[in-house]
């Protein structure tokens, strides 16, 4: 029957994941491959050197853009900084996720495979219902890989919003001012504010200035890799983990139930929970590891962004909703950034905390010894939820949401009384 376990997470890999799917195209849009078996990574490192180095070139273009018109006003440079800020980060992503491929190319497949839960021994038992145990394992599993692509998939349709603006921007401007303004002379306007060194040969220009117009195009598309494939990862494998508890959780409710597992059976029965604990501890402490700092970095970043997207949202109000209608699809993108980063920890450490209940709740009481025994262990091991830090300086949760916001909103308030002294 081990073998029917083996083959239901072979089947479950083998199903389409759109939102996996997308995640891993967007890290390798970077150069970096974190699903070695499914494609090559022949061609990773000249991506990510072309990717630095067009990177470099927009991040360069934007600074100069910001020095040029640094003593005029904030609202003029705001945007300028606001994509600085976006793609410097998904730089730094793309460099972290490097150097730790290994891990998350492991996490990935584990995750993909179902590793964790293959040769527990549960299924060597002799337990009488083993197709019910089975079937409601795999549901559990279908249901979550049914969450985490609705979720990673709103996500893209949000990501979307701004990178598709950015994209079109300039071409409906060109036909507003040639056909509906109808001005004398038309011209193609950059992407966002930005300016990009050129040389001036006689009346040419190197780059010419379709390079550089595409050139900046191609920035939020950057941007949409860096925010959408790494953001969406942590998802995936924190939703995953919360989705692996579930299946520990619905085991210990049934370690005493004289349906599922005979009173013979349950020490090893109970065994084979405390074997799948041990993994998923370990399997946290991987996401851990890999996630601990880059978080930070996302968190601190993040708060910057809702502070200045507040107050161009401030700035704004009279300009008109087109305007209006960009920067607030902007602002939601960011504030679902961090948010999913919380609500995907939260998860966890909401369902290990229940964990800690099950163990409990069973009717450990009226076994044995051993059974009672390693119900106390698990007890005491229990007591300390999963979490996911930020640089081992907080967790993240709820709470954590909150305090980000409200420092947001403080820095905000400070920025806009600044500016009007």
């Amino acid at each position: 029957m081990q073998d029917q376990l083996d083959h239901e997470l072979e089947r479950i890999d083998k199903l389409p994941k759109l939102g996996l799917l997308w995640v891993e195209y967007s890290a390798y849009a970077l150069g970096v491959n974190i699903a070695p078996r499914k494609r090559s990574s022949k061609y990773c490192r000249l991506t990510r050197i072309a990717v630095l180095i067009v990177n470099l070139s927009i991040i360069y273009s934007l600074v100069a853009f910001i020095m040029e018109n640094y003593l005029i006003s904030f609202e003029t440079y705001v945007e300028a900084v606001l994509l600085t800020f976006q793609l410097s980060v998904g730089v730094v992503k793309m460099f972290h996720f490097q150097s730790k491929v290994e891990s998350c190319s492991q996490l990935v497949f584990s995750t993909e495979t179902g590793e964790v839960l293959k040769s527990l021994g549960l299924f060597n038992l002799e337990l009488p219902r083993k197709k019910e145990l089975l079937s409601s394992v795999s549901l559990i599993l279908l249901n979550n890989w049914m969450i985490i692509d609705r979720q990673v998939m709103f996500f893209f349709k949000i990501v979307c919003m701004p990178v598709l603006y950015y994209c079109v921007r300039p071409y409906f401007q060109y036909i507003f001012d040639c056909y509906i303004k109808d001005k004398d002379t038309c011209e193609m306007t950059l992407t966002y504010p930005a300016i990009v060194p050129y040389l001036q040969l006689g009346k040419y220009e190197f780059p010419s200035y379709v390079i550089r117009f595409f050139l900046l195009q191609s920035g939020p598309l950057w941007c949409f890799f860096a925010v959408f494939g790494f953001n969406s990862l942590f998802v995936v494998l924190t939703r995953y983990e919360s989705g692996l508890i579930k299946v520990l959780r619905f085991l210990v409710q049934n370690s005493t139930s004289d349906i599922l597992v005979p009173k013979d059976q349950r020490v090893k029965y109970l065994q084979c929970c405390v074997r799948l604990f041990a993994r998923i501890s370990s399997h946290h402490n991987q996401i851990e590891n890999l996630f601990k700092y880059i978080i930070l970095v996302q968190c601190s970043v993040s708060s910057i962004l809702i502070c200045m997207l507040l107050y161009k949202i401030s700035t704004v109000l009279e300009v008109g909703w087109v305007w209006m209608g960009m920067i607030m699809v902007y602002f939601v993108t960011i504030a679902l950034e961090i948010t999913l980063y919380n609500v995907s920890a939260q998860k966890v450490e909401s369902q290990s905390e229940l964990l800690f209940h099950d163990w409990y709740n069973c009717s450990w009481y009226n076994e044995s010894r051993e059974f009672k025994f390693m119900i106390k262990m698990m007890l005491l091991f229990s007591r300390r939820t999963f979490v996911l830090s930020v640089g081992g300086f907080t967790s993240l949760s709820h709470k954590f949401l909150v305090q980000v916001f409200r420092l947001s909103a403080n820095f905000f308030l400070l920025l806009r009384n600044m500016n009007n002294k």
